[in-house]
């Protein structure tokens, strides 16, 4: 599984522009192939920190959505609206059966 988890920090007067966009891109990529789950929150000590977190099936999923036009759209209108760039980290990860790691 392919994990991938990113932060916007929006101005104050940027925000409710960001969350309305960063909703409606999170609403499409979870129909995509390969899309496990998408999601974005805001940080409950810094409101303005944004908190994006997906999981896809595997790379070439990923690759996908990173090709498909309106993700390249929503990217460049978040950084436009952030304060600073967005920060984006992807990982390699496989889920733990807490039940056998508890056993």
């Amino acid at each position: 599984m392919i994990l991938v988890i990113g932060h916007a920090l929006a101005k104050a007067e940027t925000l409710q522009a960001m969350l309305a966009i960063s909703t409606e891109h999170v609403l499409r990529s979870r129909s995509e192939p390969g899309c496990i789950s998408h999601e974005v929150s805001a940080d409950v000590e810094q409101p303005l920190r944004l908190t994006f977190v997906e999981r896809w099936s595997d790379m070439a999923a990923l690759k996908a959505h990173f090709r498909v036009e309106a993700s390249r759209a929503f990217a460049k209108a978040l950084a436009a609206m952030a304060d600073g760039m967005p920060q984006i980290s992807v990982y390699q990860s496989d889920e733990i059966d807490l039940a056998a790691a508890r056993a």
